[in-house]
């Protein structure tokens, strides 16, 4: 298989010749593909959302609470946690076990830095999407979207970005037309 595109992850402050990126393999995976559990992914190619099972009597709703586009990294955790992470298309990706991880971070303090810096982003985001869903209406969220991250309104299933802003996609689509008029 081909080697990691280091360039996308440039972010991650890691030397080219650091024998970190030799512990990765690469994954070619289909659309609706969920990733394994206790593994680490850096994403090269494709799309992958985050989501949530929402379960009542006779109905299971996803909930998508994130979305990972090329360079970006994501970590799934045990098997039996809640979320799920998911293809939304074909693409490649190279993981890592958490258990490889962990070991170098043991041996390794550069790797703390990219650990700190992943979670800092991660936290960051978090906290900025609590507030934006708190504190706005589902057509200003819709509108943050196509000012700020116009990246998902063009590569994201609608059904899944109605559900990251917690409507329906009939709704999404009122708004839509209401912004388009």
């Amino acid at each position: 298989m081909a080697e990691i595109n280091k360039n996308l992850f440039t972010h991650l402050n890691v030397d080219d010749n650091d024998p970190v990126w030799d512990k990765f393999a690469g994954v070619k995976f289909p659309k609706k593909n969920i990733f394994s559990d206790n593994k680490a992914y850096l994403l090269e190619d494709g799309l992958v959302r985050k989501y949530y099972l929402n379960s009542t009597s006779d109905i299971d709703i996803e909930v998508c609470a994130d979305f990972y586009f090329p360079g970006d990294i994501f970590t799934v955790g045990e098997k039996g946690s809640d979320a799920v992470y998911e293809s939304i298309n074909n693409g490649l990706a190279w993981e890592i076990s958490l258990d490889e991880v962990k070991e170098m971070f043991a041996v390794n303090p550069e790797c703390r830095f990219v650990q700190n810096y992943y979670l800092s982003r991660k936290l960051s985001a978090a906290l900025k999407r609590e507030m934006l869903l708190l504190k706005n209406t589902p057509q200003d969220l819709y509108e943050y979207l196509l000012k700020n991250k116009p990246h998902y309104i063009q590569n994201i299933p609608l059904k899944y970005l109605a559900s990251y802003i917690g409507i329906t996609p009939i709704s999404l689509s009122r708004i839509r037309k209401r912004i388009n008029d």
